[in-house]
């Protein structure tokens, strides 16, 4: 195949277009590999929460039973269940405050995922074909990409597709205008991001500044009501 660099329009289009098919199928794999491990990992994290609550019910109620003693002489069944409740309650509090205090359900939580670090065999085994599929279509764009001389640093983040639609719409004749349009794009594209972080920044902080202030009005003038009373 003849070097991008020097490809007519036509070939240029027909090239790129190849490459970003070949991108899009290792994004794809590589997406669903991304999507297992996410699912495996919040599978693995509401396990973690689940246990955690079941030893919470489990340490609280143990607690509670001492107290049942105390609640035999209720008048009926229903009294009886009401101050069990109760008492249940007042030790799940206890516990919650003791929680807050020392980190116990961060602790749990972490113990428990390194604990079950490794996924189960299925999804290994998913992984594993995943992994091979995004091996053998990186390196079957590696390869495309090199049989023409196109630069590595532009075969991912979909750019073969932005490269495209440059030359499509005549913003570039050749691979090289073409590259320096898409550095351009991507120049403003991080100029656009910086500046709606920073407006996002400022704003948040008039909103503080105006709500504080607000607040202090509102405290003057509860404060100067109560005064009155």
């Amino acid at each position: 195949m003849d070097d991008i660099q020097a490809m007519s329009k036509e070939s240029l289009l027909d090239t790129l277009s190849v490459l970003d098919k070949a991108e899009r199928i290792y994004e794809t794999a590589l997406a669903k590999k991304n999507a297992i491990n996410r699912q495996w990992q919040q599978q693995t994290n509401d396990a973690a929460d689940s246990q955690y609550r079941k030893r919470v019910l489990e340490i609280t109620g143990i607690f509670t039973l001492p107290s049942i003693g105390s609640l035999l002489g209720a008048e009926n069944l229903f009294v009886l269940l009401v101050g069990f409740i109760f008492v249940w309650w007042i030790n799940w509090l206890v516990y919650k405050l003791i929680d807050r205090i020392f980190k116990i359900k961060p602790w749990y939580h972490n113990r428990y995922l390194k604990k079950h670090a490794t996924a189960s065999p299925e999804v290994i085994n998913q992984l594993r074909t995943i992994q091979g599929d995004i091996t053998y279509n990186q390196n079957g764009l590696q390869k495309l990409a090199a049989t023409v001389n196109y630069p590595d640093r532009y075969l991912y983040n979909y750019d073969p597709a932005r490269l495209f639609d440059i030359v499509s719409v005549g913003r570039a004749d050749s691979f090289k205008e073409a590259l320096n349009v898409l550095e351009t794009d991507k120049y403003h594209d991080q100029m656009k991001k910086t500046s709606d972080l920073t407006y996002q920044s400022a704003r948040q902080a008039e909103m503080e500044a105006r709500a504080a202030k607000g607040w202090a009005m509102a405290a003057t003038f509860y404060a100067a009501s109560a005064n009155r009373r």
